[in-house]
């Protein structure tokens, strides 16, 4: 608990910085009241120069109104007092009292004994533990690579590769960084200026940034139609709160994609999670498994593989007799597209999902859609 002595003083002081100010403030003090006998003798003046001819009747009635006004404005505030607010100890004993139980409430639900973790201990921790040889062995590679770049012109072969490990060891700035020094090298090539905007969106915790979208216009320019840029583009317009347009563009990106495109599972997952947000789709209705007692599950087990296979079979043919009766059933449907997937009847597993995808709701076709077609695309 000694961390709460400090902790109490630094508290003190900061009070103390505000309240000086305030009590320093204190002296009361009082408006002088208006000399209202200069404005009278000015009227006794005034009437002189009249009498003398020195002033005519309209010059001498316009001064007169003007002093009349001066000395009905002196009157209102003859009895005006303008005062300092004073201190108020009540409330420089309340600023004390929370200040206590603010000190006494962290020291209860707070964690002051949780130690902090500076970089050095991160830098620990990674040395011993169970990948400790591995990190080792990178940052022996770093040095050495660091050490072969510098005693000559780097090239972009050796920058792309330094970048990698830096972003293996968690160190995307320097990655980023040494992406930049390649693209400068070799400002033509495409894959490198779309590494490097890569890479600023990596170092700022995947926000497409406004210095990554003017090197990823870059790459785009030089392949207009390579689905790298145009997914990023489509990911900053997410950001941006434009969920719509981004996912119409996911969306095309999507339908340009082969199948076996690694980027094409990431293009589908940011697309459906636009259209849930739409909401344009749902998820698919989660498919549980049947209940059965401990008497059937024991029943199963003791018969032969023709008998358990007949067995799924009959509760196939239930679950399709159950589905014409009550097709609006959507998890029923899946239920019974992947049972046929499982007795390795193709056909009806389709037949199943096309149902399925018939009497869905209109928010989750687009989702069902999508799983017919994997179905059948699959060998």
């Amino acid at each position: 608990m000694t961390y709460l002595i400090p902790l109490i003083i630094f508290c003190f002081v900061a009070v103390l910085i505000l309240l000086i100010p305030y009590y320093k403030n204190a002296a009361v003090r009082e408006q002088r009241k208006p000399d209202i006998a200069v404005y009278t003798e000015q009227l006794k003046e005034l009437e002189n120069n009249f009498k003398l001819d020195l002033l005519s009747e309209g010059e001498a009635k316009r001064s007169r109104v003007e002093i009349e006004r001066r000395i009905l404005s002196a009157a209102s505030n003859e009895e005006e007092v303008i005062t300092e607010e004073a201190p108020n100890n009540l409330i420089t004993i309340l600023m004390l009292v929370l200040l206590l139980m603010s000190i006494a409430l962290y020291s209860v639900l707070g964690t002051p004994s949780m130690p902090d973790y500076p970089r050095s201990l991160a830098e620990k921790a990674r040395l011993e533990g169970d990948q400790a040889e591995d990190y080792k062995n990178k940052i022996q590679l770093r040095e050495r690579l660091l050490t072969r770049l510098s005693s000559k012109a780097p090239d972009t072969e050796g920058l792309v590769y330094l970048s990698r490990l830096e972003m293996s060891l968690g160190n995307f700035q320097s990655a980023a960084k040494a992406l930049y020094q390649a693209q400068a090298i070799d400002p033509k090539n495409f894959d490198l200026q779309l590494m490097y905007g890569e890479s600023l969106i990596v170092a700022a915790k995947e926000k497409v940034t406004p210095a990554a979208l003017v090197v990823l216009n870059k790459a785009a320019k030089k392949q207009p139609a390579h689905p790298g840029p145009k997914y990023y583009f489509a990911l900053a317009d997410y950001q941006a709160g434009d969920i719509e347009i981004a996912y119409r563009n996911w969306l095309e990106i999507s339908r340009g994609l082969a199948e076996q495109s690694p980027l094409k599972p990431l293009v589908d997952y940011w697309a459906d999670k636009a259209a849930r947000e739409l909401g344009l789709v749902q998820g698919l209705p989660e498919t549980r498994a049947p209940s059965i007692t401990s008497e059937q599950a024991e029943t199963i087990q003791n018969m032969d593989e023709d008998e358990q296979a007949e067995l799924i079979y009959q509760m196939v043919l239930q679950l399709a007799d159950k589905q014409t009766q009550n097709p609006d059933n959507i998890e029923g449907w899946l239920r019974l597209s992947r049972a046929y997937m499982v007795l390795g009847q193709k056909q009806n597993a389709i037949a199943a999902m096309k149902s399925a995808l018939i009497n869905a709701p209109k928010e989750q076709k687009e989702i069902i859609k999508q799983e017919l077609e994997k179905l059948t695309k699959s060998q």
